[in-house]
């Protein structure tokens, strides 16, 4: 796959991979002690923020990656509330929650901001393919984009050739003019 397409290159994903290795260095705080069931918990929750993204986007599919995203956003939902509880109970200091709740915030308007313009450039496509004029098509003069085709405006694949399926024309509205 080519790199420039892949997760790794998606400035949420790489904040959320971050944040997990940042929630992975806890265990090194003293203050959790022997509880290793909420470190566990928090370390999940963490990672599968940066996985969901990751494994959304290789998914392919427009709509998939938009369900895989939030998921993403409700996961880090989860961790902030464990990061809550990690500070109200006294093993979390304010100082350090406070980092963790900037990290998780600045993550989900970004996940959020990306799924706003995955649905957006899926509209634009949808209402340029809705009017028959669609990118790289050019009207010929005196014929509207909305003039039903004559028999030899029909064109049909060749033999073997497969017409563009919905996967198809998915991956071209998640080219990387969206992706930040």
């Amino acid at each position: 796959m080519n790199e420039f397409y892949g997760y790794e290159n998606l400035e949420c994903w790489r904040q959320a991979k971050d944040l997990a290795v940042d929630i992975y260095r806890l265990q090194e705080d003293r203050n959790f002690g022997d509880d290793y069931g909420l470190l566990s918990d928090l370390r999940q929750s963490a990672m599968s923020v940066a996985s969901l993204i990751a494994g959304g986007r290789e998914r392919g599919g427009a709509s998939e990656f938009i369900r895989y995203l939030n998921k993403a956003k409700s996961t880090a939902a989860l961790l902030r509330t464990q990061l809550i509880v990690s500070r109200d109970i006294g093993y979390l200091a304010e100082g350090d929650y406070l980092d963790f709740e900037d990290k998780i915030n600045r993550i989900t308007a970004m996940v959020g901001g990306l799924i706003k313009a995955i649905r957006n450039k899926r509209k634009e496509t949808s209402s340029r393919a809705a009017s028959g004029a669609g990118a790289g098509e050019s009207v010929s003069p005196g014929k509207s984009a909305h003039a039903p085709k004559t028999k030899g405006d029909t064109q049909r694949p060749g033999k073997g050739a497969k017409p563009k399926s919905d996967v198809e024309e998915t991956k071209t509205a998640l080219q990387p003019d969206v992706l930040p």
